[in-house]
């Protein structure tokens, strides 16, 4: 099962150009804020993404093959992964994600500033304030290529052994649950409510994006924190 950003849109929510996080912005377009969920039938049954790490890790090169999308250097740190006991090294990680910010830069880009919550790594939400429908294009296809090619499968196969070491498909349970934890809703809190409307939570409260971070959900509030958003343009 390949990754898998999810995205939360709304009237306060200004959404990272998503897979997993990658290719597309959304746009403000209702009073309310919903979550779409990349396999709701498997939530409910309680499917594992695998049986290990190890077997996860497998699975996604097996993925690879068929679309070839990954370059050599994060190949290699997933069959690392495979050929061992499915985890991801630090090291590995970081690299990872300072090869998809130059691949960002290199392609014409200024350096996305990374958003980071408990160690975990996502794109920021953009600020498209002033570009054209070409070049919003153009930075979609750039993004999903940078983040393809250089650190989706690792960031998905870090972000797994970390935060979800049971390797629940059951993402959006995991984000209230995580909720719950960090004291942002009560502990009869569902994840029904989560998904048909999340206008409710904080976006610019760390302990909400800790946990929307970590199971791959993206959102900010854009009206209190435009000053963080990425400026592709400069």
């Amino acid at each position: 099962m390949r990754d898998k950003r999810h995205e939360i849109t709304g009237i306060l929510a200004v959404v990272t150009c998503c897979v997993m996080l990658l290719s597309s912005c959304s746009h403000p377009g209702s009073p309310h804020t919903s979550v779409s969920s990349e396999s709701p039938s498997a939530s409910q049954t309680g499917a594992r993404l695998a049986s290990s790490l190890k077997a996860y890790a497998q699975s996604i090169l097996d993925a690879d093959k068929q679309s070839q999308k990954m370059d050599d250097e994060q190949r290699n740190v997933v069959e690392k992964a495979a050929k061992g006991d499915g985890t991801v090294s630090r090291a590995d990680y970081e690299q990872a994600w300072a090869n998809y910010k130059q691949c960002i830069v290199s392609r014409g880009w200024t350096s996305p500033n990374l958003r980071e919550a408990d160690g975990l790594y996502a794109e920021p939400p953009i600020n498209a304030e002033n570009m054209t429908e070409a070049q919003m294009t153009k930075l979609s296809q750039d993004t999903d290529y940078c983040a393809r090619t250089y650190v989706v499968d690792v960031d998905q196969l870090y972000r797994t052994q970390v935060a979800n070491p049971t390797l629940s498909t059951a993402n959006v349970q995991l984000i209230v649950k995580c909720l719950v934890a960090n004291g942002v809703v009560s502990s009869d809190y569902t994840a029904e409510e989560f998904q048909k409307d999340s206008s409710g939570l904080d976006f610019s409260d760390s302990k909400v994006q800790s946990c929307l971070i970590k199971y791959g959900y993206h959102a900010v509030d854009g009206t209190k924190e435009k000053d963080s958003l990425w400026k592709p343009m400069g």
